[in-house]
């Protein structure tokens, strides 16, 4: 192990450790991954831009999961802070990890074959493009998400997350071709405000996302609200459920009620007047099998994403919202993102990472036509 990547090993360790014993396994993480972009040296605004900085995070995150520890149960929790990690979840991630990343190596130009290639391809000297002060401040970006990854995994399926699939109907954002990325917000509608502000961004932009509402939040809505003036809200956009109200459905007795509850107001207002149930992505991506299943059984899918922006938390201002979205646009080269409509800063960093998808020769594609291809001959469940 290098002497940076093994420092910074050691100092993230140490502080994740330190927070063991205060933090609740089932919160969220302590820290969430983000760098300043412009240390990047050079704009990325062509195609060929995007895959040179595409394919030094996808060596620099190669390069740090090769390099922590992760072989056993005390190594795992030592780095997660998890007191019971679940092994076979945390390899089986690598190991789809790993797959992903040289395949993305490639589609970025560079040459790897394995995972050993691309071992052998993080040790060479940086493009021309990096330097050493961009480098180490990357590796601590890729660590730290490292940390937020292998810490779901370590959870799962004892609290299941987006970070593994249950089944193979779920959708997760690795359906998508390279370079292409969908849309997604949760927790609404809010009251006349932050929602309809978000709406009025993607309608300039000419995109159309997918909206996971809450059924209560919908509900109160529709109080002051005709169903008209939601189908017209929600134009040119895609309906999904979220649930009757936020919470774990992985263990909820009332999880139908909730998903029916919901599913009836959505089909309210949907603009299409679907007959079939609403696509559901699952709160905190807490489900279960027999969710799935369910989902399944009746022409729905269940959604999760693999691009979480973080622009939830407090901590987290818009810009490192956007520098943290760039990076993993980079890393993962394809997905869902996950945003949330009730919170102003979605909307804040929306129209330049768009940009920045589009002058990398990216797109972002447009919920319906997602919906036409991921439905097959089941229909189209959203509209």
């Amino acid at each position: 192990m290098g002497f940076c990547v093994r420092a910074l090993v050691a100092r993230v360790i140490g502080l994740l450790f330190a927070v063991v014993a205060i933090v609740s396994e089932a919160a969220g993480p302590e820290r969430v991954a983000s760098y300043d972009r412009a240390l990047w040296p050079e704009a990325i605004d062509t195609p060929e831009r995007f895959d040179r900085a595409s394919r030094q995070e996808i060596l620099s995150f190669a390069k740090v999961m090769q390099s922590t520890p992760l072989g056993d149960a005390s190594a795992i929790s030592l780095f997660t802070g998890v007191k019971k990690p679940d092994i076979d979840s945390v390899h089986r991630w690598q190991e789809k990890t790993r797959q992903r990343l040289v395949s993305n190596y490639r589609a970025a130009g560079g040459v790897a074959n394995s995972w050993d290639d691309l071992q052998a391809a993080a040790l060479l000297p940086l493009e021309a493009s990096a330097n050493e002060r961009w480098q180490r401040v990357a590796e601590g970006f890729h660590l730290t998400y490292l940390y937020e990854q292998v810490r779901l995994a370590a959870l799962f399926p004892a609290i299941t997350s987006e970070i593994l699939p249950l089944d193979g109907l779920e959708l997760t954002g690795a359906e998508l071709p390279d370079r292409h990325f969908a849309l997604s917000f949760d927790d609404g509608p809010s009251l006349p405000g932050q929602t309809d502000k978000t709406l009025e961004v993607l309608r300039a932009q000419e995109v159309g996302a997918f909206f996971f509402v809450l059924g209560e939040k919908l509900e109160q809505r529709l109080a002051s609200s005709t169903a008209e003036q939601m189908r017209q809200l929600y134009a040119s956009q895609c309906l999904g459920s979220h649930g009757y109200r936020h919470a774990s459905h992985q263990k909820l007795g009332s999880w139908r009620d909730s998903l029916e509850q919901t599913g009836q107001l959505i089909r309210q207002i949907a603009p299409g007047r679907q007959s079939v149930e609403p696509w559901f992505r699952p709160p905190y991506g807490q489900r279960s099998l027999e969710l799935v299943g369910y989902l399944n059984e009746r022409g729905g899918r269940l959604v999760l994403w693999n691009i979480d922006s973080q622009d939830w938390n407090g901590k987290m201002q818009p810009e490192a919202i956007r520098n943290r979205l760039m990076t993993l646009m980079l890393l993962w080269r394809s997905g869902i993102v996950l945003f949330h409509d009730i919170h102003p800063r979605a909307r804040q960093v929306l129209p330049e990472l768009l940009g920045f998808v589009r002058a990398g020769g990216g797109e972002v594609e447009d919920c319906r036509d997602l919906i036409m291809r991921w439905a097959g001959e089941r229909g189209s469940p959203l509209s």
